[in-house]
């Protein structure tokens, strides 16, 4: 796995076995945009970097994103994590009439309690455990708090990386890059968060 410019790259072996057409499955490159990391971190509500690319591996091994849902408002997965998005930026900004107005939505037109487990639903993937980030801040304090024995390694995300991808090496590496993810990160929130117009 390697970083080149602003793109990750990741290796994975193929199974060897012959496919129908009778090339053996040699393996396949993967590779994705740091920002892409930044902003489905966010969308995904992930806790780290390498649990993003994680699930960034999963959703596309298994070619699980639906498309769209809904022909007349063109409503796809990624929906509801984007207005959760929009939504908790405002919240966090004290844009409480505004937030109200910027809710996340299931593809029925039900309010969903949180944009970002219905995407994840929607992908396939695993609930979220913390949808506030307040919630998020207080269990990262605590952890660090507690000064947990395995402090320092790589957290195993909650979906297991393909066999053959190491995760101290993929954390390690983005690790290295975090000030860019980071950076990033924030470009995306700023370019979500909608623009408030009426300061009532």
């Amino acid at each position: 796995m390697r970083i080149i410019g602003d793109r990750l790259f990741i290796d994975l072996p193929g199974s060897g076995e012959p496919s129908p057409d009778g090339r053996i499955d040699g393996g396949t490159a993967w590779g994705t945009h740091l920002t892409d990391i930044a902003a489905t971190g966010l969308l995904l509500g992930t806790t780290s970097d390498m649990e993003t690319v994680a699930m960034m591996l999963d959703v596309s091994k298994r070619v699980a994103d639906p498309g769209v849902i809904d022909a007349e408002s063109g409503r796809n997965a990624w929906t509801s994590a984007y207005e959760q998005l929009e939504h908790d930026a405002l919240v966090d900004l004290n844009q409480v009439r505004a937030a109200s107005l910027h809710r996340a939505f299931k593809a029925n037109g039900a309010p969903a309690a949180d944009g970002r487990a219905e995407t994840r639903r929607l992908l396939g993937l695993d609930a979220t455990t913390i949808v506030d980030s307040y919630e998020a801040d207080a269990a990262l304090a605590a952890a660090r708090a507690l000064d947990e024995p395995n402090a320092g390694e790589p957290v195993e995300p909650s979906i297991r990386l393909p066999a053959g991808v190491d995760a101290t090496s993929l954390a390690t590496l983005l690790a290295e890059h975090a000030t860019e993810i980071d950076r990033a990160r924030t470009r995306f929130l700023n370019d979500v968060t909608p623009t408030i117009t009426d300061r009532r």
